[in-house]
């Protein structure tokens, strides 16, 4: 099998991330933008360790792992090729099949902010490992009855979790990390990551859309965990694919295709390819200054057309459909965008009135992990979970 093989040739333990942060946040010229088994790592807000708070006892959410049927109804059922009118109904249906993947992404996240934000200790950091030691031993969300719904719904999920077990594997100290359990949740996200590449894989050119790039962030996010260069590589060509469909006036015809939940639509594709654009830098391969042109229009384009809906109807010919757009989850990338290049006008308003970002498919907290200065300070070497400043609250 593809994952024994991919498996062979990874090491397991603190020994190797300790060696990955010190020789990449010193990267050498020669390894800069190589991709090296072993030495992926994520941004340094990620080794961020809090005081531990003395808060009593804590509640840990635990999350019935979902082994069954991922062949779901898409709450656009019965909508035409625009994909824009919701069906309640439907959507109802969707909720009800995907609340225990849905809660499980929550439960995740909220519990490695509780550990890494709020200090909420021990207890906080096994409630994230035995969640998702729970739902890789169960071999959650491998189900081979899926459908393209239920795709979507594994690369989201996949998101999460590896992003919840990042925090956890960095900020933790040593002897709180069970290696065992940490070989079963790092597998179970290698064959997760297989499931989400065949799909995504070739896709015809007209299907490649904002599903794509969630695919590419969660395999990214988890190839970061597993330390697969295989993935990690996947995810940079998706980036590259994605890049590609930007029009010259820097939006994507894709999402514009949505006609009234088109602006939802191109903010929602701005959240992965961001993340995904981040974490390469901070791994010395800067395909934001590769594609800087076209990527910085297209953000330009979004939070002009969050601050002015009609400049996007000027182009669909469609009033957008504006509900819940105006969130700290749904304009969370604006955070690490803003951190990380600065921001495009418009966006600096966005983020003082909606501080602290959060997103749970992101990361959680984003404005805790992205607060840190600088991201990848070049020849520093942390050593988690010590060295590391806190970063500041907004």
């Amino acid at each position: 099998m593809r994952i024994q093989q991919r498996s062979e040739h990874r090491q397991w333990g603190r020994v190797l991330l300790s060696a990955a942060i010190t020789a990449v946040f010193g990267v050498s010229s020669v390894h800069a933008g190589q991709c090296l088994n072993g030495e992926l790592r994520a941004p340094v807000g990620y080794y961020q360790t809090p005081q531990e708070q003395d808060g009593g006892d804590y509640d840990c959410e635990r999350v019935e792992p979902h082994v069954g049927s991922l062949s779901l109804t898409s709450k656009y059922k019965g909508s035409d090729s625009a994909r824009n009118n919701l069906n309640k109904q439907a959507y109802e249906e969707y909720k009800k099949a995907t609340s225990n993947v849905r809660d499980f992404e929550k439960a995740v996240i909220a519990a490695a902010d509780d550990y890494q934000v709020d200090g909420d200790g021990p207890a906080a950091l096994d409630c994230v490992l035995d969640n998702l030691d729970a739902w890789a031993s169960s071999e959650a969300l491998l189900t081979e009855d899926v459908n393209h719904v239920g795709q979507a719904v594994r690369k989201w999920a996949l998101a999460a979790a590896a992003n919840a077990y990042l925090r956890m594997w960095t900020s933790a100290p040593e002897a709180a990390m069970d290696l065992e359990r940490a070989r079963r949740i790092e597998d179970w996200f290698l064959r997760l990551s297989d499931g989400v590449r065949d799909y995504y894989t070739d896709r015809k050119a007209k299907k490649v859309n904002n599903h794509d790039y969630w695919a590419a962030w969660a395999v990214m996010s988890a190839s970061v965990a597993t330390q697969d260069c295989d993935d990690w590589n996947w995810s940079l060509a998706k980036f590259d694919e994605a890049m590609g469909q930007i029009n010259e006036d820097g939006y994507l015809p894709k999402e514009l295709s949505r006609e009234t939940r088109a602006l939802e639509y191109m903010n929602y594709a701005m959240q992965p390819l961001t993340m995904i654009a981040l974490f390469a830098e901070v791994n010395g391969n800067s395909v934001y200054e590769r594609y800087q042109d076209q990527f910085t229009k297209m953000a330009g384009n979004v939070v002009a057309g969050l601050d002015d809906p009609e400049r996007i109807e000027d182009i669909t010919g469609d009033e957008q459909i504006v509900d819940g757009l105006y969130k700290a989850w749904s304009l969370a990338w604006m955070e690490p965008w803003q951190a990380a290049w600065g921001p495009v006008e418009g966006m600096p308003a966005f983020l003082d009135e909606l501080r602290p970002m959060k997103s749970t498919r992101l990361g959680g907290d984003i404005s805790y992990l992205y607060g840190i200065n600088p991201l990848w300070p070049e020849g520093a070497q942390p050593d988690p979970p010590s060295n590391i400043t806190l970063s500041k609250r907004f």
